[in-house]
């Protein structure tokens, strides 16, 4: 049996269900922008994340299949940006202004006006998550010849642009 191994980190893209917290906070930040939502709701806004593209993770598993000898891998980006820096990043691209006010579960982003836009919820914590997840993708890097194409930045550029197409697509 030719049988390989490919841990692959938190992969995203337009894609990713809506229950996903990247989709979450870019589609609601993006609707949020065009008055068609007034606020959001998260867990944990200090998790971080090694976040990468599932088109990048799609040509590593491709490329391990390529290989003469099966081996284990790990498919990562190795950046870790927390739920509240994507959020930022996120709300940069689109040119909004929030603030963040409090600390855990009354730690708030409000928009230009002062009106609050995203809240935590504890319903939104995962008692079993944890803090911080970093992958360590050296091997796939040295022995694949594998690196990503796709940054944070990239990823949410798409990701924006594809809910503004939903958002207008039967306009």
């Amino acid at each position: 049996i030719y049988a390989c191994k490919g841990i692959l980190f938190n992969h995203e893209s337009p894609r990713r269900g809506e229950t996903f917290v990247t989709k979450k906070i870019v589609s609601a930040l993006c609707r949020i922008k065009e008055q068609k939502q007034k606020k959001l709701y998260l867990g944990n806004l200090n998790a971080k994340r090694d976040w990468g593209h599932a088109e990048d993770y799609c040509y590593a598993m491709w490329k391990i299949l390529q290989q003469k000898e099966p081996d284990d891998y790990v498919i990562a980006t190795g950046n870790q940006y927390s739920i509240k820096q994507f959020i930022n990043l996120t709300a940069k691209k689109l040119d909004m202004k929030i603030s963040w006010k409090g600390k855990g579960l009354k730690e708030k982003a409000f928009n230009e006006r002062g009106f609050p836009i995203i809240e935590c919820d504890k319903n939104y914590f995962r008692p079993l998550d944890v803090n911080t997840l970093l992958g360590d993708a050296r091997k796939a890097r040295r022995q694949l010849n594998w690196k990503p194409s796709y940054n944070i930045n990239s990823l949410i550029d798409e990701m924006i642009a594809s809910e503004y197409q939903k958002l207008y697509e039967n306009k």
